[in-house]
């Protein structure tokens, strides 16, 4: 019961860490949208398209993709957006090191003040700039945006539908705890950071061994600095899409992949390690609960008051995600989620601690690629 009321506290938290206002910043900077690909010539023309569609100056933004290695004609497509009235550019590396090698290098050739990523397979709406950089209001320097998977007429199965939900729960999470100046996780997938905030952390370099990371760790080193904030886009204007996992195979690796940064995070923010350790601690005891009970070492109705607790604590967040994003077709698919979850949460878990994933065709053990080989980007103010 104990495990569940820290649970129970925490969603809480997040709870009341979204209730937060926005004061927009009309300035428009100079803006550079970095996006590293490799292997995704099946959807980098749809990100690309989307990305060329923005309402902000077209010369006051530039793209910058890094083909990472790509050996199915993506670097090919690239080049075919050449003649677009926004900067495009295509940069390359051969691939062998982590995807903060390839960001770090268009960071590196970036000419904006302000710096955008996302992911090849993401699609951005028309305000996707706009509204992200109207966030960079005095003080702050990194800016976390919302994602979500798939649309509503793509989740057609139980799996696909407690990927979103798993998803929208982690949204929901990260909203509410930037919501209280102490956000927990970010994502590539929609992130916005002041070129200078990079310098001031040292790029990547203290993490470019990782395979992960090239978001939350950069997030948890900027917010250990003490003279620039963070905060959270939750305007609908700024939400992009992500497509589905593949399977439940690729979804598990995508989250072990993720998990494996705990290690580093213990370090860097013990409050996230500690509610991650609650979380994995408590799913152990859900699975456990029913030889428990039959062996006499749980009683059972305390078992299911711990249940409903934690239940409770979970509709909670949820519902909070359901409010931002609109989602409410996906409350069809909450039961199955919690059903799932704490054994999804003890398989990433114990897998994440181990760093055993697969990543783009790479098997990677204790976080790191096998085998690895280091490439150093070398980042300077005056790197252009």
């Amino acid at each position: 019961m104990f495990l569940a009321l820290l649970y129970l506290a925490g969603a809480c938290w997040f709870v009341l860490g979204t209730r937060c206002r926005f004061c927009p910043d009309e300035s428009t900077p100079r803006v550079s949208v970095i996006v590293a690909a490799r292997d995704e010539a099946e959807r980098i023309g749809n990100c690309l398209h989307s990305l060329l569609a923005q309402n902000y100056p077209p010369d006051k933004y530039e793209i910058i993709v890094v083909d990472d290695g790509s050996i199915d004609g993506t670097d090919q497509i690239v080049r075919g957006f050449g003649s677009e009235s926004v900067a495009i550019r295509l940069l390359e590396t051969d691939g062998k090191g982590a995807k903060k090698v390839a960001l770090s290098l268009g960071i590196a050739d970036a000419q904006g003040e302000v710096i955008l990523t996302t992911d090849a397979d993401c699609v951005v709406p028309p305000g996707w700039v706009r509204g992200m950089v109207a966030h960079f209001t005095e003080g702050v320097g990194m800016v976390i945006g919302f994602s979500q998977i798939g649309l509503p007429a793509e989740i057609a199965n139980l799996r696909q539908g407690y990927e979103a939900v798993d998803f929208l729960n982690l949204m929901a999470c990260i909203w509410g705890s930037t919501g209280h100046g102490h956000p927990m996780a970010a994502s590539g997938q929609n992130l916005g950071f002041l070129r200078q905030v990079f310098i001031e952390v040292g790029g990547y370099e203290k993490v470019m061994h990782r395979a992960s990371g090239d978001d939350v760790l950069l997030m948890q080193m900027v917010r250990r600095l003490r003279n620039w904030s963070i905060v959270f886009a939750s305007q609908k204007e700024t939400f992009i899409r992500h497509p589905l996992a593949s399977s439940w195979i690729a979804l598990l690796n995508q989250r072990t992949r993720w998990a494996s940064n705990a290690p580093v995070l213990a370090g860097l923010d013990p409050l996230f390690f500690g509610y991650m350790l609650v979380t994995y601690s408590l799913s152990w005891l859900v699975l456990a609960a029913p030889v428990l009970c039959w062996g006499g070492f749980l009683d059972l109705q305390w078992t299911l008051a711990a249940l409903g607790v934690k239940l409770s604590a979970e509709w909670a967040v949820f519902r909070r995600g359901v409010a931002l994003s609109e989602r409410h077709e996906l409350r069809r698919y909450f039961a199955f989620w919690a059903l799932v979850q704490p054994l999804h949460v003890v398989l990433v878990g114990s897998l994440g601690c181990l760093g055993i994933f697969r990543w783009k065709g790479g098997a990677h053990l204790w976080g790191r690629r096998k085998p690895t080989r280091r490439i150093d980007v070398e980042f300077s103010e005056s790197t252009r």
